[in-house]
């Protein structure tokens, strides 16, 4: 049980190590001041990542073109060389009245 234990913490700690990196990255902190100073609230529910040059986009949106606009100035980012948005999600209403 102690073993399992040991492995469990030595784990925990290696990603709490690597989530604390991609936090402090500074690429990836240009990228999302970038998407807060140009979208504001629209840029709430979006967080980017960046690895070796290439942003990724998560979170939530609005509408498309929020998404779309989003990719751009990610990509405008010196240091940056291309900008995905597959982790992007759309919000979507659904009228009940219209389901029945």
């Amino acid at each position: 049980m102690k073993t399992y234990l040991s492995i469990l913490a030595i784990t925990a700690a290696a990603f709490t190590v690597q989530v604390q990196a991609a936090d402090t990255d500074p690429l990836a902190t240009a990228a999302q001041s970038a998407l807060t100073a140009q979208l504001g609230a629209k840029a709430k529910d979006l967080t980017v990542t960046v690895a070796q040059g290439v942003a990724e986009l998560h979170g939530f949106a609005q509408q498309p073109r929020d998404v779309e606009l989003a990719r751009y100035v990610v990509s405008q980012v010196p240091g940056v060389t291309t900008a995905h948005s597959a982790g992007v999600h759309t919000w979507t209403t659904t009228n009940s009245d219209t389901d029945r």
